[in-house]
């Protein structure tokens, strides 16, 4: 008789958290279908799942098993329930988000806490310590703060890390009202958005509705991130709005973007076709800077989406008082009827020529704009000033087949180096005297210097630069008094007539134009 082996498995039925206090759930194979206990005499013939003991006691293959902070068989809890198997951040953050804000609110703003805490028998570190430093020690975290209108204030967190996952919720400094609760439910949606935005390789900024507060409601948001990336590294991000300004600044191994904006409480504000050129001409900048100096496009896809984004907050904002009298409107007519900003791109530089280190590859791009008035009462002056600077230098091969690899010698190598410094600016100038426009003016510089060294078995063949500067000033009082004179008259007839189109379609005579061969006469 041939001899009889047996094996011994057992197979746990895979449950969420449920009312016993810190409780282990082991992940198996199966789920709620499997029985609870398998014993199999003879040869086994199948292959042995992740829950199968050894001979020895020990799960061969085991899957981590987690202690849940908190009972109960709320929404969140089975979120994370499912998201903590998952090895990506993008994945265990999937819908976490949405459903904390989600808790908090139904919750009637009552704190929320929860973690699942991957059980490490060595560790004789109080539970309780070792969860607060699962949030403490994250790698990846995301957390939100709101203020709302009656002073209040909103907190979230999302942690990830080796050990585990973790959330809280809760607001400090007072209590939600029902709008207010109404709300914070209604931002859910958007503040996962901006998560899987940022979770994505490329990363991308979705903000949408997060960013569009109603001003009832709240009065301020800050949004954190810190995420590692599967390349290496690690990106940061930071998200601030309250009242009439508003920062970003996305920062990882790639480079740097950053945004500032300030509407000077909506004064500085146009309308809807005057701003959608101003914007479309400013993109189009950017991406003409990238091209120009050879930057890194997908920094440039994320500044035209945060410039999109955030200036998008100020469609439907409402106006000051006053902003319709006749020197707003008329002064508005050259300005870009968008907030004042700061923007930059900065890319990490580098050095990829040992023989000649002082050829440095780099790419800098600022662009702002700002706006002042003096002056009092029916005899003002106001002035809009747009710039753009331009610093970037790289390599190239002679060849478009041949690519510059770090690995080959220089010394050997047909290349060529380029350097390119770009300044550029539009200043436009308006004064009133007794509410009647006495002066309209804008001037349009650019200036551009291109240097390309060509080197052919590692020596100097050539050394070319190229100088343009380019400088228009134009008087402007005519054209507006012609466009607002057939406005008045169009509407004193009942025609048909759009201002705001009319001053758009001119608008390339006062715009930022950082390319000297586009500023005409």
């Amino acid at each position: 008789m041939s001899p009889i082996t047996s094996a011994l498995r057992f197979t746990p039925i895979q449950t969420p958290p449920a009312p016993t206090q810190n409780l282990i759930v082991r992940q198996p194979t199966s789920v709620a279908s499997a029985p609870g206990t398998q014993v199999i005499l003879g040869q086994d013939t199948r292959v042995p799942d992740s829950e199968t003991y050894t001979s020895r006691g020990t799960l061969d293959n085991a899957q981590p098993s987690y202690t849940w902070e908190q009972d109960g068989l709320d929404k969140l809890s089975m979120y994370m329930f499912s998201a903590v198997k998952s090895s990506s951040t993008a994945a265990r953050f999937q819908g976490l988000g949405s459903a904390l804000v989600e808790q908090l609110a139904a919750s009637g703003g009552q704190r929320v806490s929860q973690s699942a805490l991957q059980v490490n028998e060595t560790d004789t570190t109080p539970l309780n310590l070792q969860q607060s430093r699962l949030r403490e020690f994250a790698s990846n975290t995301v957390t939100l703060s709101l203020t709302t209108a009656s002073g209040a204030t909103v907190k979230l967190g999302l942690y990830n890390g080796e050990r585990g996952l973790a959330v809280d919720a809760e607001v400090q400094g007072g209590e939600l009202n029902a709008n207010e609760l109404k709300g914070l439910a209604a931002l859910a949606d958007g503040f996962q958005s901006a998560i899987n935005g940022l979770t994505r390789q490329p990363p991308s900024l979705q903000l949408g509705s997060l960013v569009k507060l109603d001003p009832n409601l709240f009065s301020g948001l800050q949004m954190n991130a810190k995420l590692d990336l599967p390349s290496g590294g690690q990106q940061t991000f930071d998200l601030r709005l309250d009242g009439s300004t508003r920062s970003l600044k996305l920062d990882g191994p790639s480079g740097q973007v950053q945004l500032d904006l300030d509407s000077q409480g909506g004064a500085l504000l146009g309308g809807k076709a005057q701003r959608q050129a101003a914007l479309d001409n400013y993109l189009t900048q950017f991406d003409e800077a990238q091209k120009r100096g050879k930057g890194d496009a997908q920094l440039t896809s994320l500044l035209k989406d945060a410039f999109s984004q955030l200036n998008s907050i100020d469609d439907n904002s409402p106006r000051p008082a006053g902003h319709n009298d006749a020197v707003n409107t008329y002064s508005r007519a050259l300005l870009s009827g968008l907030a004042d900003f700061k923007a930059s791109i900065v890319q990490p530089s580098s050095r990829p020529n040992a023989r000649r280190l002082d050829e440095e590859d780099r790419f800098a791009y600022q662009v702002s704009q700002s706006t002042s008035t003096s002056g009092q009462g029916t005899t003002i002056a106001r002035q809009q000033r747009q710039e753009a600077k331009l610093d970037a230098a790289w390599h190239s091969s002679l060849s478009s087949a041949a690519k510059l690899t770090e690995a080959d010698p220089f010394d050997e190598k047909n290349y060529r180096y380029h350097t390119l410094s770009e300044t550029a600016s539009s200043t436009t100038e308006l004064s009133f005297v007794d509410n009647v426009l006495k002066e309209a003016k804008a001037t349009q510089e650019a200036t551009s210097t291109k240097r390309v060294l060509t080197y052919e078995g590692g020596k100097l063949e050539s050394d070319v630069s190229t100088p343009e500067s380019v400088s228009r000033s134009r008087n402007l009082l005519n054209l507006l008094d012609d466009l607002f004179k057939t406005d008045e008259k169009a509407r004193r007839n009942g025609s048909q007539y759009d201002l705001d189109a009319q001053l758009a379609a001119h608008a390339g005579l006062w715009q930022l134009q950082t390319d000297p061969a586009k500023i005409h006469d």
